[in-house]
């Protein structure tokens, strides 16, 4: 993979120099503190430089705090610190970057005033508004269920079902002028009167917005409003400084690439663990099914996002790996052989340990680089200190400064349009949220993607993604998002810093996490992430590139002398002397970090302040340029930090799998017709007793009657059999359906079965094809009929697993597909069933000696009905296999096991599959290791 980093370069700097001194800036600092906390400014306003060194501590330490912040903290927060936007900006010359001293500043109003703004529907009704609805509303039997926000509360709002209600926002999921809405309604003047109360009470509930509420992205709300920013306005602002002249040099950023193969090599690619979860409760409730999104996170109908299963009974071994909680976050591979370097090592202090000088073992599988992600960094002289690697998207930390600038909204386009290329199969869109008012500031964007989906506001794009419109489904472990009305793939992106986690909305949180999914976005490695508590860190650098700085830990009852008060600042020099504390050094965390110079007195003041409030603290050395990379005019020097885009062209997400046109089958099959279908309801254990004592006798009494039939289970909304019949005449249903009632009503009056429901068969067409259904549900039947006489004579689990055995052994010896090709899915399948289960060593031991015990089981002897159903089992099988599609082969071999385990065991159909192919697995490297 051949990775670029973009030409074209953010970079921020700090409102001063880092040679600033405070009575020279104190003017410009009051002007800069005025904007970010008018309060704190009334009480230093009529303060001149020359008085500063007399005012109270705690306010000195304030101002020392705001100074700091605005000399060494490059993070935009209102003048505090800028960006600039640098093209061209990496060449084979040195020269240094030069940067208007002034900075040009974009004033927004900030965002929490939207609050104030109060327009009557009836009038912007008048004014022939644009009405949109709000997408996330969708239909239970009877009742419409949308999503609403109260107080920065999300809910599930419901209200009944009405005809009216639905046409509305059907007609408005994308933007539409009143007047339009009216005639595509075709009403008529007291049908409008009627509208206008109606629509009144929809934009009440959160229904419907107009063009006058806010949106996120896209042209600015206030703007829209024609709401000028004025003095008696809060304000949100974008300091910007042009860049005058200047470049990187390329060789400084040549390890880069090479650093990036090497931790792509070496660490972990982790799905977020809320991501495996759903995956796995999806695929036991909806199987390959694709359902609403909206529906599938229904907390009644579906299975909502982001919680715990439910452990049921089982037995010991099985409970084993049906009730794991979520694995921590890993340190195995580099992290493992880190700590054995250090370790021997002892973190020596003041010795670079090099990344590339160590010998680490690559991981077998490696996730994808996202097409674009971020190198944040900053040059000191020949070094470069890595603060963050990764993210999904580079435009996660470009998006925000779009509202500053046309060229740099381009930017982020060109980035959206190259990651879109490069996956011309799927459909990126932008993910338009707000919630928290004092934060969404960072939220406020430009259209950036082609396509756009708004969770509870207006959208200004041209074509909006309704929420109701998206389908899902889970291919293998793969999360898969489809807009139903472009009959395409879907995949995420939020070109914004927001930290979504701080979010309860299980649709937004959803979307977010499918960013990662399967693709590696951290690439950070400090080294307190791998070794906690400890008192000293080194240097971790490859070649030129620092990934982790040095760190001393500083605890505060040190600082403190016997009366509990501070050291002198002698005394704390002293001692940060002695733990070996660089000249320059940082606290805090990200954009709170302050920065300290062992030799300034006010500045070791400051620190012992810091230690007096926060405790026990980590400090990391900080380096102070020679000659810095970016300068002003007037050769003031700054510590800039740097934003690189870096990514690549490759395909990482295909589209959707092609299915079979429907050529003439049916796809449903309504009571009375061909087919009966039946849920009976009862409790897992009791469900092999129903197949062997009720159904099994019912189809020997009525094999004139039934063209074939066939059983599997499930546990959507309860555990129950979904029993399916084929009749030779759709006139005998009635008398069917009495009989198989009349041998189940003992069962139901007794409560072992609790219910019995007659439905709608829809066949599977797009998992098994027009083409195969119905011999698939011809073999479904042999299956069936298979295993109940299995479930006659309680087969062990033993015998079930090398049944299953004999069956892959049999479908090899065949020749319907190769040996290599079934020992790979084999392995593939045993490996995503292992994730989904989030084995660790104790597991694979305990599977292991299961194993071995399943190897000296001996055979149960099977009936001679059992071999014969075998036969034709392993036969119809075979027989299915070779009339599929080569490329579909491994797939539909895959799904026909499953849903033979399925029959097989009354319950942790899942658990036991993996057990299965676990087995399998260790047959095949056992029968390898004979052969060598």
């Amino acid at each position: 993979m051949k990775l670029n980093i973009q030409p074209t370069v953010i970079f921020r700097t700090p409102k001063f120099s880092y040679q600033s001194e405070l009575v020279d800036c104190w003017e410009e600092l009051k002007l800069a503190i005025s904007i970010s906390s008018a309060a704190f400014y009334e009480t230093i306003k009529e303060v001149k430089a020359s008085e500063l060194k007399d005012l109270p501590p705690k306010v000195y330490f304030t101002i020392w705090k705001y100074f700091n912040r605005a000399k060494f903290r490059s993070t935009p927060y209102g003048t505090f610190a800028g960006f600039s936007l640098l093209n061209n900006a990496i060449k084979p010359a040195e020269s240094r970057i030069v940067i208007e001293e002034a900075q040009s500043v974009r004033q927004l109003v900030d965002w929490p005033y939207k609050n104030n703004i109060q327009l009557p529907l009836a009038d912007l009704l008048q004014k022939n508004c644009l009405l949109f609805s709000n997408s996330s509303y969708y239909l239970t039997p009877n009742s419409i269920r949308y999503i609403a926000c109260t107080d920065g509360v999300f809910e599930l709002a419901e209200l009944d079902q009405d005809d009216f209600v639905q046409q509305i926002l059907a007609a408005c999921l994308k933007p539409i002028r009143l007047n339009d809405l009216v005639k595509q309604l075709e009403l008529n003047d007291a049908e409008t009167e009627n509208l206008f109360g109606l629509l009144q009470d929809m934009h009440d509930l959160q229904l419907v917005f107009t063009n006058y509420d806010p949106n996120i992205i896209g042209d600015d709300y206030f703007e829209r409003l024609g709401l000028p920013v004025t003095a008696e306005l809060p304000k949100y602002l974008i300091a910007q400084r042009t860049v005058l002249s200047g470049n990187i040099n390329e060789r400084s950023l040549q390890a880069i690439p090479g650093l990036i193969n090497t931790l792509h090599a070496i660490m972990p690619a982790k799905d977020r663990d809320a991501l495996s979860q759903f995956s796995a409760r999806f695929k036991k409730k909806f199987e390959d099914q694709e359902v609403p999104l909206l529906l599938a996170l229904d907390p009644e109908m579906g299975i909502g996002y982001d919680e715990l299963e439910q452990a049921g009974q089982n037995s010991e071994f099985i409970t084993r790996f049906n009730s794991k909680p979520p694995k921590k976050a890993e340190t195995e591979n580099i992290k493992t052989a880190l700590k054995t370097f250090l370790r021997e090592q002892k973190f020596e202090k003041g010795k670079t340990v090099y990344l590339n000088k160590l010998t680490l073992t690559p991981n077998q599988k490696l996730a994808a680089l996202p097409n674009s992600f971020s190198m944040v960094m900053s040059v000191h002289d020949d070094l470069i200190f890595i603060e963050q690697i990764g993210g999904a998207t580079s435009n996660a930390l470009s998006g925000r400064f779009t509202m500053a600038a046309d060229d740099v909204a381009q930017y982020a386009k060109d980035i959206a349009e190259a990651e879109q290329q490069a996956n011309p199969e799927v459909l990126f869109f932008d993910v338009a949220y707000m919630v928290e008012a004092n934060v969404d500031n960072v939220n406020r964007r430009k259209l950036i993607y082609g396509h756009q989906l708004s969770v509870l506001n207006f959208d200004t794009s041209a074509s909006p993604l309704a929420l109701n419109d998206i389908q899902i489904s889970v291919r293998g472990t793969e999360i898969i998002l489809r807009s139903k009305h472009l009959n395409k793939r879907l995949m995420p992106r939020m070109a914004s810093a927001y930290n979504y986690i701080r979010s309860d909305l299980s649709v937004f949180r959803l979307l977010c996490d499918l960013q990662h999914q399967g693709i590696q976005t951290n690439l950070s490695f400090p080294l307190d992430t791998v070794f906690p508590d400890l008192d000293y860190y080194p240097r971790l650098q490859y070649q030129n590139i620092v990934l982790s700085s040095n760190k001393w830990r500083v605890k505060k009852e040190a600082l403190l002398g016997a009366d509990q008060k501070s050291l002198s600042v002698v005394d704390c020099r002293s001692y940060l002397s002695n733990l070996g504390v660089s000249e320059y050094f940082k606290a805090g965390m990200s954009d709170q970090t302050l920065c300290f110079a062992l030799q300034n007195d006010d500045d070791i003041n400051a620190f012992l302040q810091y230690v007096q409030k926060h405790g026990n603290t980590y400090i990391e050395e900080m380096l102070m340029p020679q000659n810095s990379i970016v300068v002003d005019e007037t050769a003031k020097p700054y510590l800039a930090q740097f934003v690189l885009s870096i990514g690549h062209n490759e395909q990482i997400y295909r589209g959707l799998a092609k299915t079979p046109t429907e050529t003439g089958v049916t796809r449903s099959f309504l009571p009375g017709k061909e087919w009966l279908y039946f849920e009976i309801y009862c409790h897992q254990q009791r469900s092999d007793q129903i197949l062997t004592e009720v159904i099994a006798p019912f189809l020997t009494t009525h094999t004139d009657q039934v063209k074939t039939w066939f059983f599997i289970r499930y546990n959507e909304n309860g555990n129950h059999i979904r029993f399916r019949v084929q009749l030779n005449n759709p006139r005998d249903g009635q008398l069917l359906i009495s009989e198989l009632m009349n041998e189940l009503e003992l069962f139901l009056n007794s409560g072992l079965v609790s219910d019995v429901q007659i439905k709608t068969y829809k066949r599977e067409l797009e998992r098994y094809g027009s083409n195969l259904i119905e011999d698939v549900e011809q073999h479904f039947a042999t299956d069936s009929e298979f295993v109940l006489s299995l479930l006659e004579t309680q087969t062990d689990d033993f015998n079930k697993y090398k049944l299953c055995s004999l069956l892959v052994s049999k479908i090899i010896g065949s020749g319907v597909i190769d040996k290599l090709a079934v020992n790979k899915i084999v392995r593939l399948m045993s490996d995503n069933f292992n994730e989904e289960h989030r084995l660790d060593p104790a597991d694979f031991k305990q599977l292991n000696i299961h194993y071995q015990e399943f190897r000296k089981t001996e055979w149960a002897t099977l009936t001679v009905e059992q071999e014969q159903g075998f036969s034709l089992f392993s036969a119809s099988f075979i027989k299915i296999l070779k009339q599929c599609a080569p490329e579909n082969a491994l797939k539909l071999l895959t799904d026909l096991i499953h849903m033979h385990v399925n029959r097989l065991f009354n319950k942790d159909q899942r658990t036991h599959e993996m057990v299965m192919y676990y087995f399998l697995l260790k047959d095949i490297q056992r029968q390898n290791a004979t052969k060598i």
